[in-house]
């Protein structure tokens, strides 16, 4: 719903400042399952009645170690920490896996400006990953777009033109969403050899500046730059609830995620989320 910064830990010299994270093979942008995790869990805790909210607050400040607070419980009885895990660090304390896992998401489908208005871009490899088996083009110059769909004999994507078009027919995941229904109306399928480059040169770049407090003005020497994925950019992730270990908190436990991940994806992932970044519209499909 909102461009996302997910930071890559750094200043870098280059075109931007503060660059996005990427994963290491393919260089395209990723929401590591650290963070997806982190803003579950700390949405999880503000999801709970106000009894259980307050228990599991004293309970995660005295396992950080924070002044004033003791600890009252195993994490084994705390509403959030039985869920997401715990390490409770001191002599007398101990420790637990999760009964959920969180893994990177990884673009889907990515918007990108054309002649025609936005459309998105995937691949057949991407497609590949969520069951949907379709051809790859012959080569880099061609691009499959939806069939039944009115385009010219050449079409731009971002900066670059092509004009060896094949119409197909391209299914995509089918969720009930409005968001990603119109995706698959403006679907195109590119060769995977450039559709990195695709990506990272429509990425959102952005201008900032920090203001000296003094004057209300920007401060001299202090612009920076900071890139994010786009407004619409559709990623696919993977949650995971061991139930073969914990059958007795498999229920709680889906139904806590479901709560925290709608309010997580509301506040906003990733960083500068009072600026207006980070929030996201979720769909969970059962595997």
């Amino acid at each position: 719903l909102d461009p996302t910064h997910i930071g890559s830990g750094g200043y870098r010299l280059g075109r931007v400042d503060n660059t996005i994270l990427r994963d290491a093979g393919t260089q395209l942008p990723k929401i590591p399952g650290s963070s997806i995790s982190g803003t579950t869990r700390s949405a999880a805790i503000y999801s709970l009645d106000k009894n259980d909210r307050e228990i599991a607050m004293r309970y995660a400040n005295a396992t950080l170690g924070k002044e004033g607070y003791k600890r009252e419980h195993s994490g084994k009885d705390d509403p959030v920490a039985k869920i997401f895990g715990f390490a409770e660090g001191d002599e007398d304390g101990t420790s637990q896996i999760g009964a959920v896992s969180f893994r990177d998401a990884e673009i889907l489908a990515f918007p990108i400006p054309t002649m025609l208005g936005t459309k998105w871009i995937t691949t057949a490899y991407l497609l590949k990953c969520v069951g949907i088996n379709i051809p790859e083009p012959t080569s880099e110059e061609e691009i499959f777009v939806q069939e039944n769909t009115n385009h010219p004999k050449q079409l731009n994507l971002g900066w670059l033109l092509f004009t060896n078009i094949s119409t197909k027919k391209i299914p995509f995941v089918k969720t009930g969403v409005p968001q990603i229904d119109n995706i698959e109306k403006n679907l195109i399928i590119v060769h995977d050899n450039i559709f990195s480059a695709l990506v990272n040169a429509n990425l959102e770049t952005r201008t900032s500046v920090s203001i000296d407090f003094e004057t209300g003005a920007a401060c001299s020497g202090a612009l920076f730059t900071y890139e994010a994925t786009p407004r619409g950019t559709l990623f696919r992730g993977q949650i995971d609830f061991d139930d073969k270990r914990y059958p007795d908190l498999k229920d709680y436990g889906i139904n806590l995620v479901k709560n925290a991940l709608n309010l997580s994806c509301n506040l906003g992932l990733g960083a500068m989320t009072t600026r207006g970044f980070g929030r996201m519209q979720h769909t969970l499909i059962e595997m």
